[in-house]
């Protein structure tokens, strides 16, 4: 069983990074035939062990957006533990107990709550304020290691952590535009977004610590009940002896894969435990032990400020050397103004830092608060404007320069990516090192790198054959669709959806700039709203961004939108339909591509405006309302057969 609950668990993972590459960057990375033979796989393991994960591909969980995450009660108060840096309390605290003590990490995350209902899973529910939570059910299928039906018929609650690992964190922050400060904020906000499609690709993983129902008698046999129903169980060990156990480093948390700041330690026998009660702050069946963070003295030297691409300039700050477990430590990110502000940092200040949990450079506190330094006015990158501009509730500092090269990258390479203009080559340290020597300034350069080719072939890793690899990327970008043209540019909310829609309605550029020129009302076009609208009509009549789309369509050949074909000689023409489930015929883009031959429009969601639904094997809730609005389901055999005829 255990086995086969792993290998689930390793599919799972295997199949989340195929679908992300898939659907979030346009690039898969397996065949059909491969991903069916998994998919078949998990299907036979789901069906032998009773256990459902809700990020299985076979539940096709959909991903609506919700206009508020709602309140929930919990069945009894969240309450925190006792702490302690001292591990002679913790042997105290073993001693008072009948037994053994369960020693297990202290993830750094976001509390969830997880109820099941007959097996299936009914709500999730996070700490919020420890008496009442937010329901945030919709973002099951975003996390690892949540079962979506487990073979346990009795109601069940689970306590646990989401998670993200250092190595998902690091991930997720190269595809950002605002990296985030710490696993723990990305967790948090990750699992808060009312759009689980948004969530997806966020690294999310459950980790269970604690069987709230049904209440069995031993920590260590709640573990063992957890791990049958499938959940990933937070690392642990039985002692009777548990400061020794973290005196002898046996939890190291250097190299713990996942975010933690202490451990817990609690009597494994939980009736003991129960009868200890609680205090309005903590139950007093456990306690927490935190590492105590060494501090170190420096000097405070200055700010290192660097540009990132969403125009935010990041804080670092920089002090004078000092050796911290073993490494040499000189910097420490600040993250944003308030925290500069709250350090009150002056050149020479005696500054303590330290790691936090052992891993993370941070400053401490500043001993002479002299307050002296002054963040620049100007961005270290392009010598624009820099101003202190609040997002959300915190303050940054950010270059106003909407030409600041550092942002510029960005933008060159979401023009240049493969679903856009598709210029080969044209990515990462390679797009930088043209930006950075000046060769590429505006979107127009990248068709004239043949002005510079001398100097290109110059350049550390670059020759003669690699340039003739990017002139080449560059050559086959010219035939372009017109639709991929428009959203190239990264116009905000003017995506590849937009473009098709533009495409249909005005088939070239000229009679696009037109429309906004005569006041076209393109909020009337279905599927465009009026902030999309707002933001297109503002985008093409700004002089600067105007000229630059008209001088990338002086150097690209506009391909001939294909016509639907026999859009008004069949039942599907236009009307709503939507694919779910795992079709044979046909890939998860080329039914919607069929369907808009037909001149019918793909829907992503059921609702009462959809016409037909055509379910595969592992339909799952879009069936199921279907079913509930009364609209006609097919099968795929049924949708041939009425093309055909």
């Amino acid at each position: 069983m255990e086995n086969k609950i792993n290998r689930m668990k390793e599919l799972l993972a295997i199949m989340k990074k195929e679908e992300l590459a898939y659907y979030l960057n346009d690039d898969p990375i397996v065949s059909d035939r491969e991903w069916d033979s998994q998919f078949d796989e998990l299907a036979a393991l789901e069906k032998e062990t009773g256990i459902i994960y809700a990020s299985s591909p076979t539940q096709k969980v959909g991903g609506g957006i919700l206009p508020s995450l709602p309140k929930v009660i919990h069945s009894k108060p969240m309450l925190s533990a006792a702490k302690t840096k001292s591990t002679e309390d913790i042997d105290k605290f073993a001693g008072k107990g009948p037994g053994d003590c369960m020693v297990s990490w202290k993830l750094d995350g976001l509390t969830l709550v997880i109820r099941y209902a007959n097996g299936k899973l009914e709500r999730i529910i996070t700490r919020g304020d420890g008496n009442i939570g937010e329901d945030v059910t919709h973002n099951c299928a975003s996390i690892l290691g949540i079962p979506q039906y487990i073979p346990c018929t009795d109601d069940v609650e689970v306590r646990g952590e989401c998670v993200v690992s250092w190595a998902g964190f690091d991930e997720v922050n190269k595809r950002v535009d605002e990296p985030y400060a710490h696993p723990r904020g990305l967790a948090a906000g990750s699992v808060r977004l009312l759009n689980q499609r948004e969530s997806a690709p966020r690294e999310l993983q459950f980790v269970a610590f604690e069987l709230v129902q049904p209440f069995l008698s031993t920590v260590e046999n709640s573990y063992a009940f957890l791990a049958e129903q499938g959940f990933s169980v937070v690392p642990h060990l039985l002692t009777k002896t548990p400061g020794q156990v973290i005196d002898d480093k046996l939890f190291d948390v250097k190299t713990f894969p996942l975010p933690a700041d202490g451990l817990i330690v609690e009597y494994n026998d939980k009736v003991f435990g129960k009868s200890l009660g609680a205090t309005g702050h903590h139950e007093n069946c456990r306690i927490a032990f935190k590492w105590e963070d060494a501090t170190h003295k420096t000097k405070f030297l200055g700010v290192r400020i660097q540009p990132t691409r969403s125009g935010i300039l990041s804080l670092t700050a920089m002090f004078k050397p000092v050796m911290i477990d073993g490494s040499k430590v000189q910097k420490a990110t600040l993250h944003n103004v308030d925290i500069f502000r709250k350090l009150q940092l002056g050149i020479g200040d005696e500054l303590e830092v330290y790691k936090a949990n052992m891993i993370i450079p941070a400053v401490a506190k500043n001993n002479t608060k002299s307050g002296t330094y002054k963040l620049p006015d100007t961005c270290p990158c392009c010598g624009g404007k820099a101003v202190v501009e609040q997002r959300g509730e915190t303050n940054y500092l950010v270059c106003t320069n909407s030409r600041c090269s550092a942002k510029r990258v960005r933008q060159f390479e979401h023009f240049c990516a493969r679903t856009y203009m598709e210029v080969s080559g044209m990515a990462g340290a390679t797009l930088e090192a043209l930006v950075d020597d000046g060769f590429i300034k505006t979107f127009a350069d990248i068709y004239h790198l043949d002005r510079y080719k001398e100097q290109i072939i110059a350049l550390d890793g670059f020759g003669k054959r690699s340039y003739e690899k990017l002139q080449d990327g560059v050559e086959a970008s010219r035939d372009a669709a017109f639709s991929s043209f428009l959203a190239a540019f990264g116009a905000p909310l003017i995506g590849r959806h937009i473009g098709k829609l533009l495409e249909k309605q005005f088939g070239t550029l000229d009679a696009l700039l037109k429309a906004v020129d005569d006041g076209f009302d393109f909020a009337s076009l279905e599927g465009m709203g009026p902030k999309k609208a707002a933001n297109l009509v503002a985008w093409l009549k700004d002089p600067e961004s105007r000229q630059e789309v008209l001088d990338v369509a002086k150097e690209v050949r506009f391909k001939v939108a294909p016509k639907a074909t026999a859009a008004t000689n069949n039942p599907f023409n236009g009307k709503t339909v939507v694919a779910t489930g795992s079709l044979q015929h046909f890939t998860r883009d080329g039914i919607n591509k069929k369907l808009e031959e037909l001149g019918a429009k793909a829907g992503s969601s059921v609702s009462k405006k959809t016409d037909y639904v055509i379910a595969g094997p592992g339909a799952g809730s879009k069936l199921a309302k279907a079913h509930d609005l009364g609209i006609t389901v097919l099968t795929e055999e049924e949708f041939l057969e009425m093309i055909a005829e």
